[in-house]
């Protein structure tokens, strides 16, 4: 069987086509589009027709790589943006007139977007945790996911209205931003994140996600994604401190010409790297390794312990 999950977030919308063995799954291809589906959200939690329309020129892309590589059944998951927005049929209803009538389609509560994202960490063997106490983060454009278990067991988990997207927008909407706009930043994240506080220390923290990836890229010195060279690599010591003031200081437009990194990011890296350092310093930990895997690898293990994805 051949599976293509769809994971649409606020800021991108990621393909994952794979075929089960008996092993488990091998991956065929995996793809990221950036598509800003949670571009001026505001107040109004409104999704606006500019922004649909980009996200559905990718699903439709996407359609077609499922469709090359034979795909039987699709998934798509959609995440805090379109859980929260006022109007959410303004993407539903065009993807469900898309997708086959086999097709899953699921809004992730705020629980089940966590849970996926923690299992897509704790079952992948490469990243070594083993019984290792355990916090997955996920910093997406419209909310920040952090998750804490041991094993494959998810004991605590928190979903916090804080992603990068979100951020820049409030707080740091200068370019370059200025450090009134980051102090301000700072000390909404710190409290926000309060609550990570009084949980257990982890042993481990694994970041999942667009920000993580790039900012290893950043720190690797890499000139193109490689994937084999981020996965599980470690992201500590003086490096997040360092690349955030580093960040902080550039425009847009000198971020966008920063090797390796894709332009379309440029405008929410800073603020990535900055929730990131807040999210550690809210765990007590100084360092993070890097997952360029997510909640649709999560999706496959639930799949593959044939649990039932079933539509909303």
């Amino acid at each position: 069987m051949r599976v293509g999950v769809l994971d649409i977030g606020s800021n991108s919308v990621l393909l994952l086509v794979a075929e089960r063995d008996p092993e488990g799954w091998r991956v065929l291809t995996d793809q990221a589009r950036i598509t800003r589906l949670g571009e001026g959200f505001g107040a109004a939690r409104l999704l606006r027709p500019e922004a649909v329309q980009h996200t559905l020129q990718a699903v439709d892309e996407y359609l077609a790589v499922c469709r090359t590589h034979g795909v039987e059944h699709v998934i798509a998951a959609a995440t805090a943006v379109v859980r929260e927005a006022s109007n959410p049929e303004a993407i539903l209803q065009p993807l469900r007139e898309r997708l086959p009538p086999s097709a899953v389609i699921r809004v992730l509560s705020a629980q089940e977007e966590a849970s996926l994202s923690y299992l897509s960490a704790a079952r992948d063997e490469s990243l070594g945790v083993g019984e290792a106490r355990l916090a997955v983060v996920d910093i997406g454009g419209g909310s920040v996911e952090v998750a804490l278990g041991q094993s494959a067991r998810m004991e605590a988990w928190h979903s916090f209205p804080v992603g990068a997207r979100r951020v820049r927008e409030q707080y740091l909407p200068s370019d370059p931003p200025h450090p009134r706009e980051v102090l301000a930043a700072t000390r909404a994240l710190d409290e926000a994140f309060e609550p990570l506080r009084t949980l257990p220390q982890p042993e481990r923290v694994v970041a999942i996600g667009g920000t993580g990836v790039n900012l290893a890229m950043l720190a690797l010195g890499l000139t193109a994604f490689d994937p084999a060279q981020v996965h599980g690599v470690w992201f500590g010591d003086e490096t997040p401190a360092a690349l955030l003031e580093r960040l902080l200081r550039l425009t847009d437009a000198e971020r966008r010409a920063l090797p390796g990194i894709e332009p379309d990011r440029a405008p929410l890296l800073h603020v990535g790297a900055l929730i990131l350092e807040r999210v550690l310093f809210a765990l007590r930990r100084e360092e993070a390794q890097i997952s360029t895997r997510g909640l649709r690898y999560g999706i496959l293990w639930k799949l593959r312990e044939n649990t039932p994805f079933s539509p909303d």
